[in-house]
């Protein structure tokens, strides 16, 4: 689906998160202790430059808009938030080398994904007005490294 161009960023670094939570799943999936400690600490290592910067990103851009709106996209940004905080707890706890709990970090990340990509986007593109993409798009770029492998 072509995205707006004022959340193509966004949806790029999505894009980077479905990766990585494939990663974790299939890690996981093996449960082999050596990959599942050296992904953990890849993961603890990249956490607040790569996947925290990307939320604050969207909290700031998105959520703080549809905290102020009311239905399904305000539902959607509480809940989005919560998840945001849910996936920053687990990160801190993660414990290496627990292949449990990088499955669960992995289905969070890609179940939160995907609900943004799939449903809050397009709301966002729908609902937002012009001056509120606007702004989404410049605290977005003022934050995020241009890159391809941020993950």
């Amino acid at each position: 689906m072509k995205r707006s161009l004022e959340l193509t960023t966004l949806s790029r670094e999505h894009h980077q998160s479905l990766r990585l939570a494939n990663h974790c799943l299939h890690t996981a999936a093996t449960g082999d202790r050596e990959k599942c400690i050296a992904l953990s600490g890849h993961i603890l290592s990249i956490f607040d430059e790569e996947l925290d910067r990307h939320f604050r990103n969207e909290e700031a851009g998105i959520f703080s808009i549809t905290a102020t709106m009311q239905g399904k996209i305000h539902d959607l940004g509480t809940q989005l938030t919560e998840e945001h905080k849910q996936m920053r707890a687990m990160a801190a706890g993660m414990q290496q080398g627990n292949c449990d709990d990088l499955a669960a970090f992995g289905r969070l990340l890609k179940s939160h994904t995907r609900l943004e990509e799939r449903e809050l986007f397009p709301l966002v593109e729908e609902q937002f007005s012009n001056r509120q993409l606007a702004q989404v798009e410049e605290k977005t770029r003022a934050s995020s490294r241009q890159h391809d492998t941020c993950y």
